[in-house]
């Protein structure tokens, strides 16, 4: 999945080992708390480590923090708005 306006992926989706699984972007700090947290939660399978974890669907993930999981990701990869320059 990425976003319409970058073109940036923020989830992707696939099987591995007959599991349906998710990578998704994370803050760095977030991501090893949620696999220390979540069996089910790994390093970025095929990614960066550091910034993105590997989600076994269907596992010890309750849905309401998957859906929060996939928020984070969004709003790390969505574009970053300019500032406007004032003249004085």
């Amino acid at each position: 999945m990425r976003h319409r306006t970058n073109k940036k992926s923020l989830a992707l989706i696939y099987e591995r080992n007959g599991k349906l699984c998710v990578n998704l972007k994370c803050d760095p700090f977030e991501a090893d708390f949620l696999r220390q947290a979540f069996a089910d939660v790994t390093p970025g399978w095929h990614m960066n480590k550091v910034h993105w974890n590997t989600i076994a669907l269907g596992g010890d993930v309750p849905e309401e923090e998957l859906k929060r999981m996939v928020g984070n990701s969004y709003d790390l990869i969505k574009p970053k708005h300019k500032r406007e320059r004032r003249s004085i």
